[in-house]
């Protein structure tokens, strides 16, 4: 009896050896974690991204000079973004998956008469589908909200094929020429229409920068 009891003690002092241990493993794993973690974000923020004559160019002063130099541009057309999709669920304005799906249609057949594909240019331009179908839809609902849906009439044509008759085509014809001329004014019209939209929109809405 004194044996098994002795015994039993013994058990229960190995488990809890054993617990100890298991224990002391699983910090010194959180703690190797901890410190990859912080040498990791150290690199990034001190590595250098290249070396120019054994000099070093630090991945923290690349970062620097890539916001001030893109950052506003990105950050310009993100708030514009985000204005015009904030815009479009207040009135309630939607474009339809197939009028999104027409475009990219047309612009694929275009991409597919320069001998590449759709995914090709996109991947050129560092974008992905999704990214082009964003872009169209945001683009259709500026257009919609900012009543760039303007028509242009004969006076307007005949004037712009008079001011540019020395750098048209010269062998399109009349119905082409009149097609060039709309197509022209129309561009025109949509992006001053959309451009005083957005104008006023920024100025109405509540803008902070950090």
């Amino acid at each position: 009896m004194v044996k098994t009891k002795k015994k039993n003690i013994v058990g229960k002092v190995n488990i809890k050896v054993g617990k100890k241990v298991l224990k002391m493993i699983r910090g010194k794993n959180v703690i190797r974690v901890v410190v990859l973690v912080l040498l990791l974000g150290a690199y990034y923020q001190f590595g250098s991204v290249a070396t120019v004559n054994g000099r070093l160019i630090s991945r923290l002063k690349y970062m620097k000079s890539m916001e001030r130099q893109v950052g506003e541009q990105i950050l310009d057309q993100m708030i514009t973004e985000s204005l015009i999709l904030s815009e479009a669920k207040k009135k309630g304005v939607e474009i339809e998956a197939a009028e999104i799906e027409k475009e990219i249609t047309a612009i694929e057949e275009q991409v597919k008469a320069q001998g590449r594909t759709l995914e090709e240019a996109l991947a050129m331009e560092g974008m992905v589908r999704a990214d082009l179908e964003k872009q169209i839809k945001i683009q259709k609902i500026g257009e919609e909200m900012s009543g760039s849906d303007i028509e242009v009439s004969q006076e307007e044509i005949d004037a712009f094929l008079e001011e540019y008759k020395d750098q048209l085509p010269e062998t399109a014809s009349e119905a082409e020429l009149q097609e060039l001329a709309e197509g022209q004014l129309g561009g025109q019209a949509k992006n001053e229409a959309m451009s005083n939209w957005l104008k006023t929109l920024k100025e109405e809405a509540k803008i902070s920068y950090r």
